[in-house]
Order: C-alpha cells, then sequence, then structure tokens
C-alpha cells in the first residue's frame, strides 16, 4: 500500500508591493510631495486634495510609523531627522517608477527620452538642431526640462540630464561634452562708449551677474588681476540666457561662455572684450548605470556626439 506523500506547504513569497494598503500608499505620495514642495497646501494643489486631507494623510503616517515626520511651524513645515531619511527612500522609489516607458497610449514601436537640460545648452545649441534629431529618429519623443540645477536621479524621473560640473558625479555615467570657459562680452557700441580697452576699466561699467553662480564674475576678475575691482553698478538676472540677452541689449557686461557666443559674435551682437579666460566646469551628459540599456537614450549619446564637432570647432 502506497503511503501519502507528507503535506508539504509552499511558503508564500513576501511582495513587499502586497505589504503596504493602499492608504499607506497614499499617505507615502502625500508625504513625498510635501517634503519637495515643503508645503502641505502646495502638496494639496498638485494632488488635487484639500490640504487638511494632505495633514490628515501624513498624520497616520506618523502615527503608523511611531515617529515625527515634520516640525510643523505656523508658516512652513520642516522634515525631522527621520522625515528626511524616509524622504531618501520614497524619492528614490517614486522617481524610478516614474522612469519606467509603459507603453500604454503610445503608438507601437515609438520611444520617449526624458531629459533634463542646462538652459544655455539648450538654447544656444541643443535646440536649433532639434530638427536634425527628429528627422533621423522619428520613432523616439524627447521631452526637455531645462533647469539650472543639475538632474538628481534620486528625486527626479528623468532618463538623463546634461549638467554642468567639474566632472565629480558619484554613482553616474558621465560622458563629457564640452568645456565652458567664461569671458567678458558686451555689445561694440557699448565698449567704443566705455573704452573697455583692458580689466580695470570694468570699474566704468555694470556688470551682469547671474544669481546661481556668484563667484563667476570673482572668478574672472582674480584671473584678471583685478579682483577688487568694483562697477560703477550691478544688476542680476537667473540664467546665462536672460545674460546675454541683456547685454545684447546694452544693458551691461555680462559673462558670455565659450564656445557658445561665437555665433552672437559672428552677427556682431556682442564681442569680446578682453583675450582672458576662466574655467567655468563643462558640459556633461549622466544617467544612471541601468539607464545603458535604454535604446533611445544610446541613439541621442551617438547622434550628440557626432553632432559635436562643431561645438569644438568653435572653441
Amino acid at each position: 500500500m502506497k503511503r501519502a506523500p507528507p503535506n508539504r506547504r509552499t511558503a508564500t513569497p513576501r511582495i513587499a508591493a502586497a505589504t503596504l494598503r493602499p492608504a499607506q500608499l497614499l499617505a507615502l505620495q502625500a508625504f513625498d510631495v510635501a517634503v519637495r514642495l515643503g508645503s502641505f497646501k502646495e502638496a494639496a494643489d498638485v494632488l488635487n486634495l484639500s490640504p487638511s486631507a494632505v495633514s490628515h494623510r501624513i498624520r497616520n503616517l506618523e502615527e503608523e510609523t511611531g515617529v515625527a515626520l515634520f516640525v510643523r511651524n505656523h508658516r512652513a513645515i520642516e522634515p525631522t531627522t527621520e522625515g528626511r531619511r524616509l524622504a531618501g527612500a520614497t524619492g528614490r522609489a517614486f522617481a524610478e517608477l516614474a522612469r519606467v516607458d509603459l507603453p500604454a497610449g503610445r503608438t507601437p514601436g515609438r520611444q520617449r527620452l526624458k531629459l533634463k537640460v542646462f538652459p544655455l545648452f539648450a538654447s544656444a545649441w541643443l535646440i536649433p538642431r532639434l530638427a536634425s534629431f527628429v528627422a533621423k529618429h522619428p520613432d523616439i519623443d524627447l521631452a526637455i526640462e531645462t533647469s539650472m540645477h543639475n538632474v538628481d536621479f534620486n528625486v527626479e524621473a528623468f532618463d538623463a540630464g546634461i549638467s554642468v560640473s567639474n566632472g565629480s558625479f558619484a554613482g553616474l555615467d558621465a560622458l563629457h561634452l564640452a568645456p565652458l570657459r567664461a569671458t567678458p562680452v558686451a555689445t561694440p557700441a557699448l565698449a567704443r562708449r566705455l573704452k573697455l580697452r583692458e580689466p580695470r576699466d570694468l570699474g566704468r561699467a555694470v556688470l551682469i551677474h547671474v544669481t546661481p553662480f556668484p563667484g563667476a564674475w570673482p572668478q574672472w576678475l582674480k584671473r584678471a588681476g583685478v579682483a577688487k575691482l568694483k562697477p560703477a553698478r550691478s544688476i542680476a538676472v537667473d540664467n546665462y540666457v536672460a545674460a546675454i540677452q541683456a547685454a545684447e541689449q546694452g544693458a551691461g557686461i555680462a559673462l558670455g561662455m565659450e564656445p557658445f557666443i561665437a555665433a552672437r559674435e559672428r552677427q556682431g551682437a556682442i564681442c569680446r572684450l578682453f583675450p582672458i579666460v576662466s574655467s567655468a566646469g563643462s558640459y556633461w551628459l549622466v544617467h544612471p548605470p541601468p539607464a545603458r540599456r535604454n535604446r533611445a537614450l544610446e541613439v541621442f549619446k551617438h547622434w550628440l556626439l557626432a553632432e559635436l564637432g562643431d561645438l569644438h570647432d568653435a572653441r
């Protein structure tokens, strides 16, 4: 007589997603958005909820975890140490989910590439050449967002970024694109009127500063041997594109970035005032290592390298 085999129970694998209830996932979403925006009210606007609903979800999360996630002031919120630790995890998780390329609602065979690009590189070089990329690769949709801040892949859902740095990108793949060198530029008319023949003559001029880079002018002035120079006046804008536009209108002297000023020089809109340049870092294409499997990114990278010849020639 055959014995029945022993009754074996198959262990159910512990699936992370199955351990979180819908209410917990919604609470984590509300928490992550509130951390990024620094406000329950702004988080509520983004999530199409009331501020009290966002506050309620986060309060429930705090009760479940047993720790305070925010210090609540009258007009602002500040994450606690535990809140910052949790925000690191939620930011990475939600950013990774947002980067997943789901085919729903998309034409079969098409791919999408989302890039975060410094404004100067976008306006002076990338955007004017996009027609070439579109014509050669009609199966790839590009989504480009410009920002003066380098991409943070831990919390932002970009496939890659074109960033400015001296080359320090821990944990990322980085492809060097072009060095940046700063040099003063102005309209030829302004240069003649102010008789700008040597660096110390800038004391008669209005210097145009770019607020995210407060050290740019001091670095150039130091290299030019006039570190203590005090200009007649200063104005500030929030990006290099606006600074060059202001300079082209005769508002003052901006720091132009080689090699992106060559075309405007040829057109006579601006001119270099002196042969002195200072290093301003380099442009790099950066992405997380897993993105090497992204075919659209690899196609874009090869196109970018092929097109960079004229940029290098402008140096």
